[in-house]
């Protein structure tokens, strides 16, 4: 860890310096390699026709403002006891960034991987550097439940069923094969919840309690 990071008064400095002092500190390759095959089965779909694996779309800097989706649907993938983190991060001295993040486990050392912000950090760095106040935490396990008995339980439309296959009609010609068996989960207000602030459709192969493939469809307004 970077000792020299953790001492410096980081009170003063704007986002600029903030981000260009997170983004000079490395981790290793097998940390990354690691993280890379935890999420090699799981595939985004943006609204603006991105589409691809988390890690890809994180290094093309697509994510940006999808934070609540995207740890969402990348830490069921993780251990049990990794996790979400949701809270304020500070940029500069007047300026706060309401944001989620995941905090994952590996080789006995604690990481951020902040893929909206295309940042992979030891935590105590990242809390340093952001002046970090979480307000909301959410295991890897307790997300992953929730979203396969969602999937496996899908909510039922509250409107008229006439209403709801003529929208379908109407919508279908312009929806992939993939939104039309997709599963639509909206996120509560519940900062401490599995789903926060989600709007997103979601494909799985599940086994044995395990989602073995995702594909998260992500949308821009509630659904």
């Amino acid at each position: 860890m970077n000792k020299t990071i953790l001492m410096k008064n980081v009170s003063n400095l704007n986002e600029h310096e903030r981000f260009d002092l997170i983004y000079s500190v490395k981790v290793s390759e097998k940390t990354l390699n690691y993280l890379k095959a935890k999420l090699q089965n799981l595939s985004i779909e943006l609204p603006s026709d991105h589409n691809g694996n988390i890690i890809e779309l994180m290094n093309r800097g697509l994510l940006e403002r999808w934070c609540w989706q995207t740890t969402e649907s990348a830490v069921v993938f993780l251990e049990d006891d990794d996790y979400i983190e949701r809270g304020n991060l500070k940029f500069d001295t007047y300026e706060e960034y309401w944001h989620s993040w995941i905090c994952f486990n590996f080789e006995n050392k604690e990481f951020v991987f902040d893929p909206c912000l295309q940042i992979l950090v030891e935590s105590p760095i990242y809390y340093h550097i952001f002046e970090v106040s979480v307000e909301g935490t959410v295991t890897a396990k307790q997300v992953r439940e929730d979203l396969i008995y969602r999937i496996n339980n899908p909510k039922k439309k509250s409107y008229n069923k006439r209403l709801a296959d003529l929208v379908e009609e109407i919508f279908a010609p312009y929806r992939s094969e993939n939104q039309k068996t997709e599963t639509l989960i909206s996120g509560t207000d519940d900062v401490n919840s599995p789903m926060y602030g989600n709007n997103t459709g979601y494909n799985a192969t599940i086994e044995n309690g395990r989602i073995k493939n995702l594909i998260a469809h992500y949308y821009d307004s509630d659904i």
